[in-house]
């Protein structure tokens, strides 16, 4: 809270073109141009596809957004302006907005781009890689991993496994994406959106096509026989496991179809659930050592959920930590030092869980 008081004399400051840092350097608008010519990419290859996916994303970015960051802003001036949260949250968004709007608007068109993309995975490159992935998984553990995650795991509690990796993954990932939108650390929140666009890429467009796979979940409708007849057993004795019922048949049903439908695409290797909860949890690491807890705690949940529930290999998780850790650490020692160099943080936003 001292923080937030203590700057709000310089408010007048933070509407200022050059808060705009994804666009204030050559970093910036490198970036910007990286996810403009992906989304371009989706476009010119599936153009009624994402236009299509446009309109259905459009919706619910309509409501969740706002929704996320009134939920968001309100717990931040809980913590850091109690004396007079609504003035603090107020500030924000007349200070930050103008920050903020173009790193949304660049999330719609990636997310958009992401999904057109990851339906066209079969046309480009047809499924082919699970059975080495499977077994890969088996020499590994010496079992299946999903066998393993049920045996350990009793039914009453896997009702968080399937909410959380259902649900509170999406709103970690959302809510972060939202949190670097409005933050003031220019070097930081570049560096982020840098990991985020290369995560998003490579995990989620490029290797997913090079290794295009269904995941265990969809082994035997696509390739045959009964290998992951145990887990679809195990799922269909579960009383939580509905909602992976209803979104795999809804996948699959899109995959038939052909339909472009709102967070379609079968794809499994490598994680992208993994990766984005990895991303984050580097991101929150930076804070100090309670958030890392967090942070990686996390993953490791989402690693084991995305085992558990039959959505992946093990080794898709695998694949995604060490890409992740490895665009996060190229982005620490050649993005950073030239952005801490090029921008002057400025105004007051969002300050630094760290340090309060």
């Amino acid at each position: 809270m001292n923080a937030y008081i203590g700057q709000r004399g310089d408010n007048s400051r933070s509407s200022a073109p050059l808060d705009l840092d994804i666009a204030a350097t050559r970093s910036g608008w490198l970036l910007t141009a990286l996810c403009l010519t992906y989304a371009v990419t989706a476009l010119y290859l599936q153009p009624d596809r994402y236009l299509h996916l446009a309109q259905s994303y459009a919706k619910p970015f309509a409501f969740l957004l706002p929704a996320l960051l009134a939920a968001g802003l309100g717990l931040m001036a809980l913590a850091f302006a109690r004396d007079n949260p609504t003035r603090f949250m107020l500030d924000t968004l007349r200070q930050r907005w103008l920050a903020a709007a173009p790193v949304i608007l660049l999330f719609f068109l990636g997310i958009t781009a992401f999904t057109t993309l990851k339906i066209a995975i079969p046309d480009i490159v047809p499924f082919y890689a699970d059975r080495a992935l499977a077994e890969l998984d088996l020499q590994l553990h010496g079992t299946d991993p999903w066998a393993w995650a049920h045996n350990i795991v009793p039914e009453p509690v896997s009702f968080a496994i399937f909410a959380g990796y259902g649900y509170a993954w999406f709103v970690q990932w959302f809510g972060t994406v939202l949190f670097v939108a409005f933050w003031n650390n220019p070097a930081r929140r570049l560096r982020y959106l840098w990991a985020f666009a290369l995560t998003t890429i490579l995990c989620g467009t490029v290797l997913a096509t090079v290794l295009s796979s269904t995941g265990p979940i969809f082994y035997d409708q696509f390739y045959g026989g009964d290998r992951f007849a145990g887990l679809q057993i195990a799922l269909a004795q579960n009383g939580y496991a509905a909602s992976v019922h209803a979104y795999a048949s809804y996948l699959f049903a899109a995959y038939e179809s052909g339909r472009p439908e709102l967070g379609t695409g079968i794809s499994a290797m490598p994680s992208v659930h993994v990766a984005m909860a990895t991303l984050n949890a580097f991101f929150l690491a930076s804070f100090g050592r309670r958030w890392a807890t967090i942070g990686w705690s996390f993953a490791a949940f989402i690693l084991f959920g995305s085992v558990y529930t039959g959505w992946h290999y093990a080794v898709d998780g695998y694949l995604s930590i060490l890409v992740v850790s490895l665009v996060w650490s190229l982005t620490g020692r050649f993005l950073l030092p030239e952005a801490s160099q090029n921008i002057t943080e400025v105004g007051l936003a969002i300050p630094d869980p760290a340090s309060q």
